[in-house]
């Protein structure tokens, strides 16, 4: 049987925002509908802080807003469904949450008064949503997670100033992924590490093929990508297999113990930056005059799992102590 969006979408429309006061009762509410890829901590991070931006304070006009919070579990087939039913409630603006909803509402979106509001996204301009680092295009704008992987490499080689070879998981098919990897090589350059890579082109190719790095590297470092932060399990069994701790660009596999340390951009902050962008453009503002967003050096935490150091009989230097976590 077909199986019908209704069916899929995890997480329904759902209201928020302030209630309107019976004086205030013709008080106009706008929708904003959240087209998600999939329920994941990191996202839902970046969403309730995307929501509760904006639920902080009506609009300039005095609206008040509801939101249409939808996902389809990752499946990419199900993208134009869920982008057309999100049209379909004639919101004031749409949230798109990674880069492959990004990219689809292009094209999926028709109704080009409706401005679209991106965060999750690496590289806005190498996936051609927007035309520069210095402005939105007519319909799109958003906040990224740009790597800082100088800073990230810096803070592996305080942690294991041994560590030479660093296995780099990736999807070839991704433009996230592909950007995440341009930028660790050349980080990888300049602090004198050697990254091995290996391409995973399925869900079903991560753990063969990260078995494939078995005595050829000293850890595994896991980018912004939507095909490796969806295994993080698997990833962290296979880590485990072939003798190696695992670093993350997000903190929830070092907080449950299972990943050595993360050097993590804050979700939540990414969150909160798209939305301040979707009050300016509701409140009349065009996408193309607002530059996206990156994160800078205070959206970033280092993390290190106790439990971990002990296994691999990591010493943790004094100057990453506060970083450790139980």
């Amino acid at each position: 049987m077909l199986r019908t969006l209704a069916s899929l979408l995890m997480i329904g429309a759902i209201g928020v925002g302030a209630s309107i006061a019976a004086g205030d009762a013709m008080a106009q509410t706008k929708t904003v509908a959240i087209a998600n890829f999939g329920e994941h901590p990191a996202l839902r991070a970046a969403v309730n802080g995307f929501k509760d931006e904006l639920s902080r304070a009506p609009l300039k006009d005095g609206s008040t807003l509801a939101f249409d919070d939808q996902h389809i579990n990752f499946d990419r087939t199900l993208i134009p469904q869920l982008l057309t039913n999100a049209q379909s409630k004639k919101p004031a603006l749409i949230m798109a949450v990674t880069t492959p909803i990004a990219q689809s509402s292009i094209r999926v979106v028709t109704d080009k008064s409706i401005p679209i509001v991106f965060m999750s996204v690496v590289d806005p301009v190498v996936a051609q949503i927007v035309p520069s680092w210095n402005a939105g295009s007519a319909t799109h704008t958003g906040a990224t997670l740009y790597p800082d992987f100088n800073a990230a490499l810096a803070f592996l080689r305080q942690l294991m100033p041994g560590a030479k070879r660093i296995g780099i998981p990736y999807n070839p098919a991704e433009d996230n992924d592909r950007t995440n990897l341009t930028e660790i090589r050349a980080a990888a350059a300049k602090a004198g590490i050697e990254i091995v890579e290996v391409g995973i082109d399925s869900a079903n190719d991560i753990a063969p093929r990260i078995q494939s790095l078995r005595g050829r590297v000293d850890a595994l470092f896991v980018i912004q990508s939507n095909i490796l932060q969806t295994a993080l399990p698997v990833i962290a069994a296979t880590a485990q297999r072939i003798g190696v701790p695992a670093i993350n660009t997000l903190d929830t596999p070092v907080r449950d113990g299972s990943f050595l340390a993360a050097y993590a951009v804050s979700y939540r902050q990414m969150g909160v930056a798209a939305g301040r962008i979707a009050r300016r453009i509701l409140d009349g503002e065009k996408p193309a005059s607002i530059a996206p967003w990156r994160p800078g050096p205070s959206d970033y935490t280092a993390l290190v799992s106790r439990k971990q150091a002990a296994q691999w009989k990591i010493t943790v230097p004094a100057e990453l102590e506060r970083a450790l976590i139980d």
